[in-house]
Parts: C-alpha cells; sequence; structure tokens
C-alpha cells in the first residue's frame, strides 16, 4: 500500500465561544486517517487584547495578554493530550492575528497540510451576510482540500 493521501490535517479552533471547542470529530478523523493533527488558535483581536492588557496590568503583575496566551496555551495541550489518548499524533499551536482566514492560510502553506478540517455554523441569509463565513472564505483561497463539518 503506498503513502496516505492525507498526512497533516489542520483542524482551526475557536475559541471564542463559551464552550469548550469540539475537536473529536477531527480527532476521530485523523485518527482513522493515521494523519497528525495540527490545532491551531488564532486570537483574532491584538489590538483589544492589547488595549485591555494596559488595564488590568496596572495592578502589576502578568499583563492580561500574558495570561491569556497561557490559558490559551493550557486549552491546546489539553486537546493534544485527549488527541494522544486516542492514539492521534497532535500539535498545538496559537497565533495573534487580525485576520483569521488568512492565518489559516497562511499555516496551511508553511505546515504543508494535506486537508483543512473547519467547523461551520451553517449560517444562512442575512447572518451570512453580516458575520461572513470563515469556513467559505478558508474554501476559496485554499492550498489544499478543505473539509467543512457542521458545528
Amino acid at each position: 500500500m503506498g503513502q496516505p493521501v492525507v498526512r497533516r490535517i489542520l483542524a482551526p479552533v475557536d475559541l471564542a465561544e463559551s464552550r469548550e471547542p469540539e475537536v473529536g470529530y477531527a480527532i476521530g478523523l485523523a485518527a482513522q486517517l493515521r494523519a497528525e493533527l495540527l490545532l491551531l488558535a488564532v486570537i483574532d483581536t491584538p489590538a483589544t487584547v492589547n488595549l485591555i492588557g494596559h488595564h488590568g496590568a496596572a495592578g502589576g503583575g502578568s499583563s492580561f495578554e500574558q495570561e491569556l496566551q497561557e490559558e490559551v496555551q493550557n486549552k491546546l495541550q489539553a486537546m493534544v493530550d485527549r488527541a494522544a489518548e486516542a492514539g492521534v499524533q497532535a500539535l498545538g499551536h496559537l497565533t495573534f492575528s487580525e485576520d483569521v482566514e488568512e492565518q489559516i492560510l497562511k499555516e496551511a502553506l508553511v505546515e504543508r497540510v494535506d486537508l483543512i478540517l473547519v467547523r461551520s455554523q451553517g449560517r444562512h441569509g442575512i447572518m451570512k451576510a453580516l458575520l461572513g463565513s470563515t469556513a467559505g472564505e478558508i474554501l476559496k483561497a485554499a492550498p489544499c482540500p478543505v473539509l467543512v463539518a457542521r458545528a
């Protein structure tokens, strides 16, 4: 049997939701394909983080940005550990960027992934027009196949 078609999967995780991001589907897919899983968290409001950090850091101690980064790293590590329990090799990566879609596409190129797995809320009509669609933007410009899974 030859080389697997999908060796590396990039799965952006949305940490903006109040609940924990669901990575079970990504882990299951990576396990079935025997692929490495790259979990990407993009903090998309560095200007806001910076402004809040100035107010939060006034009392001393570590800055808000540093605390946020540690919290996200801990969440990513928990997801990586969960993947490892399922026998999947996984890595977690955190980045700050104003343009989430651009950062996801950049990561796909740099990491030479074979598949991007994005979750979609399935918004329609005016909500989609107002909020846009990260999945849609990634579909348009991705350097590799994209699998859109319903969130």
